[in-house]
């Protein structure tokens, strides 16, 4: 009993494998002690909701109500799991049907995290003190791994900018009582969906369980075909830049970009340095100083073998557009990292880039993916 939370709401039957190698799955809480966790840390904002809202909107325990509603009807063509518990609710409050079919995120069980749901007298120390365990550091492992699949599973980058499906990113927060907005966000969500998806509205929606389900899993069999790989042998001496880390570390690593990257989306300029970190850390390799200038020679490396893997990836796009397009990126990220503002700078320019990089970050990963071997031939030639 070692779980996360997510943004998604929905019964399902049993656990769902994501990733073998790192013990991962999706669930429900099934555990009294699981369902209790969840119903501590979503009741009070479903409280606060309900006491702070416009008399002239409906609670939001009853808009819940009414969802379930909604779901129900959208689930009678099908004779699942997920009908025969929504049908079987009886007068359940609300806030225990949430409680039972939020769907949460299992890593391998930690001692820190049984010790806190069984006595959270220890919970305030652990967050002033902020040391490092083995659960915080299982936690972050969790986050990294949430943010790579939630960058994969898009594929309409206009609409993503790098939010990930993990509701709760901090090793305790699971712990809190009080009133939180993500949890609020989610409700809306789940709530939005079934009214939209009941009355053929809604178009797929990645934060939505029934369009997604099929997505992640799929997604999460191609990454963890990559998590288990081992690096090649080398002599201790020439063993090449690419193989410094094993897949697993790398994508671990990149995961973790990503995150701290999202924490910045209220600072577009540091956004934009994080993402282009992560291509050059996949493909870039060093220069030899003595022959090249290294900027010069890294933003040449930069354009090239983005374009060539981007284009695998997606081969309708205009590559004088894409040369474009990593010419004007690079150099966002030059003169931000210098502290080269010039008169024409433009936020609304950077932010639209980061847009860009998460499509071509995305692009890159599959290509990772599908072709390591090209991917680390590139970093080292």
């Amino acid at each position: 009993m070692t779980f996360a939370i997510t943004k998604y709401i929905y019964p399902i039957e049993h656990e769902i494998v994501i990733s073998k190698s790192m013990g991962y799955t999706l669930d429900n809480p099934r555990t009294k002690e699981e369902i209790d966790i969840v119903r501590g840390f979503i009741e009070e904002t479903l409280l606060d909701k309900n006491r702070r809202e416009d008399s002239r909107t409906a609670p939001l325990f009853l808009r819940a109500k009414y969802s379930i509603d909604d779901l129900k009807e959208i689930l009678k063509s099908t004779d699942g799991y997920a009908l025969n518990y929504l049908s079987n609710l009886n007068d359940k409050k609300i806030v225990d049907i949430l409680s039972e079919i939020w769907i949460i995120f299992r890593f391998p069980e930690e001692e820190e995290f049984l010790q806190l749901a069984k006595d959270k007298n220890e919970l305030i120390h652990k967050i002033i003190v902020k040391e490092e365990s083995n659960y915080t550091i299982q936690f972050k492992n969790v986050v990294s791994y949430c943010h790579l699949l939630s960058l994969l599973i898009h594929n309409e980058e206009n609409y993503y900018h790098g939010k990930s499906f993990l509701l709760s990113e901090y090793p305790y927060e699971i712990f809190l009582t009080s009133n939180n907005s993500k949890i609020y966000e989610a409700i809306e969500n789940f709530v939005n969906d079934n009214f939209s998806t009941r009355n053929g509205m809604k178009s797929p929606l990645w934060l939505y369980w029934p369009d997604i389900l099929n997505t992640i899993v799929e997604t999460a069999v191609k990454l963890e075909s990559l998590l288990v790989q081992e690096n090649k042998e080398f002599p201790k001496k020439q063993i090449p830049l690419s193989q410094k880390q094993t897949p697993k570390q790398k994508l671990l690593h990149i995961g973790s970009i990503l995150s701290a990257a999202y924490a910045q989306v209220i600072n577009p300029e540091l956004m934009l340095l994080l993402l282009v970190s992560i291509i050059e850390y996949l493909v870039t390799g060093n220069p030899d100083t003595n022959r090249f200038n290294v900027e010069d020679s890294i933003n040449k490396q930069f354009k090239l073998k983005c374009a060539i893997l981007i284009h695998n990836q997606d081969k309708e796009y205009d590559l004088r557009v894409l040369n474009y397009e990593l010419k004007n990126i690079y150099s966002q990220r030059s003169n931000i990292a210098h502290g080269n503002y010039k008169e024409n700078f433009k936020l609304e320019d950077i932010i639209n880039s980061t847009y860009l990089l998460h499509k071509f970050n995305r692009d890159i990963l599959n290509e990772f993916l599908s072709d390591r071997q090209l991917i680390e031939y590139l970093k080292d030639n």
